[in-house]
């Protein structure tokens, strides 16, 4: 994060319109230029190799005599002989002509700022290679990753996770000797808070080798987790930090609710059941008076019959109207247009109340 920001500031400097003297240029923290994954063009160019450069473009004696020189060098090393002489030779040469090829790199350690607070090595690299600027922007390899990650999955799912159905087991119902329901929360291997927490559910009447009595016990030392309506006591832990601590704990708790309730010392019978931490909700049912027994569909027959008999009757005599008739009827009539309403004119004077009137 220090060397993007450090990098992105390099680059708004450099965009100004005055030229930066180079002394106060920003300097990069890191080998890496901010928007790229090569290594950046080095500002601290090699000198020898820029006073050759300007001595082929020179015509002056003195630079014709040191390529004539460089030239020389390079025709003794291509033409040398192997072996362990020649190779003391050739680095006399390259010591006494050539001192920057055998240099090694120097670092400098930087001050420690706030942008590069923090790093194990804050140093800049004196030499860095060239750029050939044919790199893409951080946005592009953020694309790139993505789908690298997305093609990484397609693989997993085309040839590991079939290999999963060789694991698969039936599914098999729970049996009377495992009362016990245990409810786990997973988020598909992501570290949550939650992901720690077991909850337990289990019927009194569903423990084994517990009598009528025993089971009312259980059910008075259960408390407020003991649903009334259900028959469930349900409970949960999340006091540790693994879901097999919390399962053991829930596990050791119910030993001793059933140890407790199989004391014979004390029957709790005198005790009534408690149930006023729960809220009895009131369903509403279907009221009996509006069921259709046979007597009231033989009713409604009838009714049904006395109505269209009546019907019929009118039908003959005239009495009924037909709907659809009386609307067609109604729209082959002419509309007549009515006569033109008259103009109304505001009447007053001053600041009196104006009354509108027709003329």
């Amino acid at each position: 994060m220090a060397t993007a920001l450090q990098g992105v500031r390099s680059t708004a400097r450099s965009c100004l319109c005055s030229q930066t003297p180079f002394r106060y240029a920003a300097n990069s923290i890191g080998t890496g230029r901010a928007f790229s994954t090569t290594f950046p063009r080095s500002k601290r160019t090699n000198r020898v190799k820029t006073g050759l450069t300007k001595a082929r473009k020179s015509g002056s004696p003195q630079a014709a005599a040191l390529l004539e020189t460089d030239k020389e060098i390079d025709a003794v090393r291509a033409a040398g002989s192997k072996g362990d002489e020649w190779d003391a030779v050739k680095q006399k040469l390259d010591s006494k002509h050539r001192p920057w090829e055998l240099a090694t790199q120097r670092r400098r350690k930087l001050k420690e700022t706030f942008m590069n607070m923090g790093e194990a090595e804050p140093w800049e690299d004196e030499y860095t290679m060239e750029d050939d600027d044919d790199d893409i922007n951080s946005l592009a390899h953020g694309e790139l990753e993505q789908h690298r990650e997305m093609r990484h999955y397609a693989r997993l799912v085309a040839w590991e996770m079939p290999l999963l159905s060789k694991l698969a087991e039936p599914f098999q119902p729970p049996t009377r000797d495992m009362p016990l329901r245990f409810r786990y929360t997973s988020y598909m291997g992501e570290q949550h808070p939650a992901e720690k927490k077991v909850v337990l559910e289990f019927s009194p009447a569903d423990m084994p080798r517990l009598t009528k009595v025993q089971m009312d016990k259980l059910r008075k030392l259960a408390g407020v987790r003991y649903n009334p309506e259900t028959d469930v006591v349900k409970m949960s832990c999340e006091m540790f930090e693994t879901q097999a601590q919390n399962k053991r704990y829930l596990g050791d708790v119910v030993g001793s609710l059933l140890k407790e309730a199989r004391d014979p010392t004390d029957t709790f019978e005198d005790i009534p059941l408690d149930t006023r931490h729960h809220h009895f909700k009131a369903k509403p049912q279907f009221p009996k008076e509006w069921a259709l027994t046979e007597a009231r569909k033989q009713e409604l027959h009838q009714y049904r019959q006395a109505m269209i008999s009546k019907d019929q009757q009118k039908e003959i005599t005239g009495q009924l109207i037909d709907g659809i008739k009386q609307i067609e009827e109604e729209l082959r009539q002419k509309i007549s247009l009515p006569e033109a309403l008259p103009e109304p004119v505001m009447m007053g004077r001053g600041k009196g109340k104006k009354v509108a009137v027709r003329r």
